[in-house]
């Protein structure tokens, strides 16, 4: 297995981060078409997306990236953090603005994008572009990686949050929460009406019910996340209740409407029409400014450093595995998985003793271990932790592993 596929099977969002670059190419957008020339955007799989709903993905995926770029430059913030950056160009935009541009991914991710952007950038803008591995739910990589910054920050998170499970959503929001108690700023993120975005923009282009966008969506990012949905206050619950969630993490909301910061774009240039009509149905669609409005004691602990043991017994593999298990970590858990598993294993045990977290890739990759063996009862997981105890029952992952008390 190599790199590429490895990050595939621990993190499949990494396919729908470059399909966000390839619409953005097609619509006209200069530095989106550069970039895309350093970038190999060739994604595994095929897809059958009808047309019409395609060009929607393209027209929102363009007022998306235009609106976070005009919200980055009016935060009032000197240091813009895109969290994730995934594969598009904004950090030249924030570049021109002469403001410090942070662009926080996954390690393969930034592993690719930060050399092809910089390729492409002048020298001006190099001084302004910094890049960080990180994973959104662990507080200690985004805090080193913000330990130099100066001055108040804007975290823009755009796309991100649906894809999290309950633990991880809580886990992202403190550490937000940390980071802007510490630093000052805010953060955006229109990401609870991210599917309204989709329907809406449907809708302005065909005139038909956008709700099939909504269910394709749904269905497309379980699919991508190779779990079922995540029934989070994202993905489930009214736009109240969602703001709910967020004052009881800390937050204080201010809101805005899409509909007022939609430029004109370049997709629908030659339909001023369906423009208007985009900008009508963005009255809907709402962007969520948050400040920290509770300032809460950090109760931050270092972790401990992640590993993981193998050991061989007759058709048993053993497994313990120490610290977190998250998006960084999984794919070490995954390649070592592969070294030490035999077509004579019969059964594994996960120790979990030492285990301090699970996220979704992390989940993934034991999924993955399970599915080599003849059924889940062969597959044990021992020695863990209330904390995990709650995350494999909030996920409801409990009920495919066997869970020896």
């Amino acid at each position: 297995m190599d790199k590429k596929e490895l990050f595939l099977a621990v993190n499949p969002v990494f396919a729908t981060a470059k399909g966000c670059l390839s619409l953005l190419m097609h619509t006209g957008i200069k530095e989106a078409a550069q970039l895309a020339e350093e970038i190999d955007l060739t994604i595994p799989g095929t897809s059958n997306t009808p047309m019409e709903i395609s060009r929607a993905y393209m027209v929102s995926n363009e007022a998306r990236y235009h609106i976070g770029n005009i919200l980055a430059e009016e935060s009032g913030c000197d240091v813009i953090i895109d969290l994730p950056c995934g594969y598009v160009p904004r950090g030249l935009v924030i570049a021109d603005m002469k403001k410090k541009f942070y662009g926080f991914d996954l390690p393969a991710v930034i592993e690719e994008v930060e050399p092809a952007i910089r390729k492409i950038a002048t020298k001006e803008q190099q001084e302004y572009l910094n890049f960080r591995a990180v994973d959104a739910t662990n507080y200690e990589p985004l805090n080193s990686a913000v330990s130099d910054i100066k001055g108040k920050i804007c975290i823009l998170t755009d796309g991100l949050l649906g894809y999290f499970n309950e633990p991880e959503l809580n886990s992202v929001c403190e550490n937000i929460r940390k980071l802007l108690a510490e630093h000052g700023g805010c953060w955006i993120t229109a990401d609870k009406f991210a599917r309204e975005l989709g329907a809406e923009t449907f809708t302005a282009l065909t005139d038909a019910d956008g709700e099939i966008v909504k269910e394709m969506m749904s269905a497309g990012g379980a699919k991508v996340a190779d779990i079922a949905v995540n029934h989070t206050i994202i993905q489930e619950g009214t736009p109240e209740e969602g703001k709910k969630y967020f004052a009881g993490h800390g937050f204080k909301i201010r809101e805005l409407s899409y509909a007022d910061k939609v430029p004109e774009l370049l997709s629908l240039k030659d339909s001023p029409e369906s423009m208007s009509k985009l900008r009508e149905g963005y009255r809907k669609i709402k962007i969520w400014i948050m400040t920290v409005n509770i300032d809460k004691a950090s109760d931050t602990v270092k972790g401990k450093t992640f590993k993981t043991e193998f050991r061989v017994d007759g058709s048993s593999l053993f497994c313990s595995i120490t610290g977190r298990l998250d998006t960084i970590t999984a794919p070490d858990l995954l390649t070592a998985f592969h070294e030490n598993k035999t077509d004579d294993i019969k059964e594994i045990t996960v120790d979990m003793s030492e285990t301090e977290y699970i996220s979704s890739a992390g989940l993934r990759v034991l999924l993955s271990m399970c599915k080599t063996l003849s059924g889940s009862k062969c597959f044990h997981i021992i020695n863990y932790s209330e904390e995990i105890k709650d995350i494999l029952e909030v996920t409801g992952f409990d009920q495919l592993f066997g869970m020896d008390t």
